[in-house]
């Protein structure tokens, strides 16, 4: 799995003990540019003596790297075990499923002490060579969260790999930090030519001014439902960890009470995200799992009410046909059971599909599904399953029915 993947190729880093025994590098980024050298010139402990205060962000970095590799080993070790039939048993399943979302914490909280301690030791070699190789493993995988801090520490010691100027472009715009955006887009540019820029950069620089007014109404309207504290919600245990929903009823009843409907019965459970695009969408609900399925029911949609919800970075969207005879719109109330995660905002003059929810816990696992693009050719490929939704439960409701009106 490219979690595991993406963490064995940090395995190889010594741990620390004292700051003059580092003896080792890590797998280093790609890049044309010589950056490593920036990092390893200061990483000398005799040109900076190490403070007190260093000294314990040293040994907290440490001691979380310790933490993550021996949940690594026993990650990797329950599945070989189970691969193997020693141990294939729902209790040795249970037992992955829970240190693998333990590997993903302590991943990040080996991050954050990196982070922690590059700041304080500009230039330190380890937790710098961490971040990068952990910022590349996010760019890659469309994780943005707690990205910007760690990318701009490391373009201000001028380790410019190019996909740190792309995860800081966009962990800024997400940030809200819009006066960031260009400037590094355009430092990115002055390197490698604006050919090298991806669509999903482009969609950023084109929606700076549309986005931050939208983005503060929405964040506005997370308030008064946090304190409200009484949403819909529902748990996705997918095969990649659990991810938490939070549904939209005050804007989009009826598709609420549809998609609670149907999580009641069972109809999501063991369906494929069947279409995962970098920086697009997470798309499941097709019982058939081609993108033709659906409930046998279809619901009016609810965009066009004045306090409808925008699509977001983790917001869900009901899919619905697409016109024969434009393959840029959709059929008017064909919404069924099939729905997306977005990975990104998305705004558009003909919006035309409902946001009912959002993802409030767990878009890195959102994130870390597996890529499965129907437009592009497999040939002489390998091709892996589909990540699904094992089980889909409602695990928060509103005290009354949910009666769902079909279209007749």
């Amino acid at each position: 799995m490219r979690l595991l993947f993406a963490c064995l190729l940090l395995i190889a880093i010594s741990s620390r003990a004292q700051e003059s025994d580092v003896t080792a590098e890590p797998k280093s980024p790609q890049s044309a540019n010589a950056s490593s050298d920036v990092l390893a010139k200061d990483a000398n402990p005799a040109a900076e003596p190490i403070t007190p205060e260093q000294d314990a962000a040293i040994r907290a970095f440490v001691d979380a790297k310790v933490l993550w590799i021996d949940a690594l080993v026993e990650m990797k070790s329950t599945a070989i075990k189970y691969s193997n039939g020693e141990e294939k048993t729902p209790a040795a399943k249970k037992h992955y499923g829970e240190v693998r979302d333990q590997v993903r914490t302590l991943m990040n909280q080996v991050f954050d002490r990196a982070v922690e301690l590059f700041r304080l030791r500009k230039g330190d070699f380890e937790s710098g060579q961490m971040m990068a190789t952990m910022l590349e493993y996010r760019e890659s995988n469309s994780i943005y969260e707690n990205s910007y801090e760690a990318a701009t520490l490391l373009l201000e010691t001028e380790v410019a790999y190019p996909f740190i100027y792309k995860i800081a472009a966009r962990s800024a715009f997400l940030d809200g930090q819009y006066d960031r955006v260009i400037p590094l887009y355009q430092s990115f540019v002055d390197v490698n030519g604006i050919d090298k820029l991806e669509d999903i950069d482009k969609m950023i620089s084109n929606l700076l001014e549309l986005y931050p007014p939208l983005w503060q109404a929405e964040q506005e309207r997370r308030e008064q439902e946090a304190a409200a504290d009484d949403l819909p919600r529902v748990l996705l245990e997918t095969s990649r960890g659990p991810v938490l929903l939070e549904l939209f009823e005050n804007q989009a009843p009826n598709t609420v009470a549809n998609f609670i409907m149907l999580v009641e019965d069972g109809f999501y459970d063991g369906s494929d995200f069947y279409q995962v695009i970098d920086d697009f969408i997470a798309m499941g609900g097709d019982p058939d799992g081609d993108g033709t399925g659906t409930s046998g029911h279809f619901i009016a949609d609810e965009y066009e009410k004045k306090d409808a919800r925008k699509l977001f970075r983790g917001s869900l969207v009901m899919a619905k046909m697409p016109d024969p005879n434009d393959k840029t719109r959709q059929i008017p109330n064909t919404a069924s059971s099939q729905f997306a995660i977005s990975l990104m905002p998305f705004f558009r003059e003909n919006d035309s599909q409902t946001v009912f929810g959002r993802v409030i816990e767990g878009m890195n696992v959102v994130c870390s599904f597996r890529r499965v693009d129907p437009s592009k050719k497999k040939e002489k490929q390998v091709v892996l399953p589909p990540d699904r939704i094992v089980t889909a439960t409602v695990v928060r409701k509103r005290d009354h029915d949910y009666e769902v009106q079909y279209v007749k």
